[in-house]
């Protein structure tokens, strides 16, 4: 009688530990200090190069909406989910005019955009299910026209954004973000009929993305 007393204890100790486990119970607070990683890719669209900028193109020409694609660090600054990122997100696209697909004379050629930025990721809301954040970021956009004899420029850039990390299991999640980048394009020393004043001070350039990831923790 008592060795069946001892096993049945025996048996239901360990039980009674893995029950007791937080990631079984739906009290719970989820914890995020990991790094992380996220390979993304998604669409961008917006932007217009000005004339009045850069006499590159001899009038107003606009990014042409594409594909973009990157990848995102998260360094861990507290348990709540709060990291620095750190975000490299390339387009690949060309400049051109008009409203018509394919128009004549629409394309103005190749043109680059890069952004290298640092950052918060800032969670609102914390659950099993689901995670949305703010973010908000800054650092430098390279742009870099495909054109012969001319150099790519860094300018000043900023951005801000919204999103949600939904969890597949402890170690990689879905992530779904829209952000907006701006970008203080101001004169440069190919335009030398440039002025900057009150006016063109809202002559830079302006993009929105919409993008997906798979975010994988370690």
């Amino acid at each position: 009688m008592r060795k069946a007393v001892l096993m049945t204890l025996l048996l239901l100790i360990p039980a009674s530990t893995l029950l007791a486990q937080p990631w079984r119970d739906s009290r719970y607070y989820p914890r995020d200090n990991s790094f992380d990683i996220t390979p993304f890719a998604g669409y961008r669209w917006g932007g217009t190069i000005y004339a009045d900028q850069t006499n590159l193109y001899g009038q107003n020409v606009d990014l042409q909406s594409s594909a973009n694609y990157g990848v995102s660090f998260g360094i861990p600054v507290s348990q709540t989910g709060l990291k620095i990122e750190l975000l490299v997100d390339r387009q690949d696209t060309t400049v051109g005019r008009g409203t018509g697909l394919f128009s004549p004379g629409n394309n103005f050629g190749d043109f680059h955009v890069t952004y290298y930025h640092g950052g918060l990721m800032i969670p609102f809301s914390q659950s099993r299910a689901a995670t949305p954040y703010v973010a908000v970021s800054a650092g430098i956009a390279n742009l870099d026209p495909s054109m012969q004899g001319v150099s790519s420029s860094n300018k000043f850039s900023a951005a801000a954004g919204v999103g949600v990390n939904v969890p597949i299991n402890r170690q990689v999640g879905f992530r779904v973000e829209f952000r907006g980048f701006y970008t203080a394009t101001g004169n440069n020393n190919n335009c030398s009929h440039c002025y900057y004043n009150s006016y063109n001070n809202y002559h830079d350039l302006v993009q929105g993305e919409t993008k997906v990831g798979l975010s994988v923790k370690f």
